[in-house]
């Protein structure tokens, strides 16, 4: 008969070697599932980083104002208006550009109370080449008469992420030029565009490509 303490020695040694595979096994796996492992946490921790960052949107587009319309009730019953937007960059210095002005293009009249207070530029696409990190204000002003005033605006996130100019957007009116004032109940105050990417901002005049 074989030695009983050999025997169990033997069935140690076998299951001690079974238990360190397995632990290998374990250990190999974990560097594929685990991110904080030094050979695939790097490439997980960098996946995830762009993600939160997001695709940059800069790029040049091209814009239309197929609508914009302020409701009646900020003028006079009987006043004449002439609705005309105005299209503004401001960079990361805070220096002011001016990308479109509608009055370009003719008179939008309309008389409070009898027609509707809207406008259409639709006809008349821009582009605008827009990077991260600049600020697109949109002016809504009525023009006729002797002095002009604005009546409302639009301003995007100086950070934002995101083209600004796309969609239908609600405008901010404003009093006496400036001064941001509530919305009344019912009212539709917005401007509507019709927006495409046109592609990536062409590098400056000497710089590589």
């Amino acid at each position: 008969m074989g030695d009983p303490k050999k025997g169990k020695k033997g069935q140690q040694g076998r299951r001690s070697g079974a238990g360190a595979a397995a632990g290998g096994d374990r250990r190999r796996r974990g560097r594929l599932v685990f991110p904080d492992t030094p050979v695939i946490g790097d490439l997980v921790h960098g996946f995830f980083s762009a993600g939160a960052k997001g695709v940059d949107k800069s790029g040049v587009y091209t814009v239309k104002i197929t609508s914009v319309s302020v409701d009646k009730d900020e003028f006079d019953e009987g006043e004449k208006v002439d609705l005309q937007v105005l299209i503004k960059r401001v960079n990361s210095e805070g220096k002011e550009e001016t990308l479109w002005d509608s009055r370009e293009y003719g008179e939008r009249l309309a008389t409070v109370g009898k027609d509707p207070l809207t406008a259409s530029w639709s006809d008349r696409p821009f582009e605008v080449t827009w990077q991260q990190g600049e600020q697109i204000v949109l002016e809504v002003w009525d023009r006729r008469g002797m002095s002009d005033t604005r009546v409302a605006w639009l301003k995007s996130a100086p950070d934002g992420k995101e083209f600004p100019l796309t969609g239908t957007q609600s405008l901010t009116l404003l009093k006496n030029g400036d001064t941001p004032i509530a919305e009344r109940r019912g009212a539709t105050n917005q401007i509507v565009f019709e927006t495409a990417r046109k592609g990536d901002i062409p590098p400056a005049d000497g710089a590589s490509k």
